[in-house]
């Protein structure tokens, strides 16, 4: 009878060690390619390389909309697909480095700023605040 309660009780326990840690499907479709760079100069150059504009979005770790934006808008199929395909997409932090430097250098006052350069550095386009999906791909066009 002992043994039979041992069993019970093992099995219970390891039951309820059951991994509760949910995965999720992070594929290509729905997945930005970040440039796998960290300063502007390589991204400048990989943006030259491909013949394409550069994406940057300017944030910080204390930003609620940036955040936002990372959940919400980054994992969206549509705005991985347009940013894959046309341009070298660059996260930089506002507060560190190269994001600091563009901060202080195009007089950035507001998280999340959206850039979008060409291999040169020009700033093409410019938006401070939150875009949703679609707003964002409207931007990249």
């Amino acid at each position: 009878m002992k043994k039979i309660i041992l069993i019970l009780m093992l099995g219970v326990g390891f039951a309820s060690c059951k991994s509760t840690t949910k995965t999720t499907d992070t594929t290509a479709a729905n997945s930005i390619s970040w440039a796998s760079t960290t300063t502007l100069a390589e991204a400048k150059q990989s943006a030259t390389e491909a013949g394409k504009p550069i994406f940057i979005d300017v944030s910080t770790v204390w930003c609620g909309y940036c955040k936002k934006m990372k959940k919400n808008v980054y994992t969206d199929a549509a705005v991985a697909q347009a940013m894959n395909a046309d341009y070298i997409p660059l996260a930089l932090d506002g507060e560190k480095s190269d994001g600091a430097e563009l901060v202080s250098k195009l007089g950035i006052n507001g998280f999340p700023t959206l850039l979008i350069l060409d291999a040169q550095g020009n700033v093409l386009k410019k938006n401070t605040g939150y875009l949703d999906a679609q707003q964002l791909i409207a931007f990249l066009k």
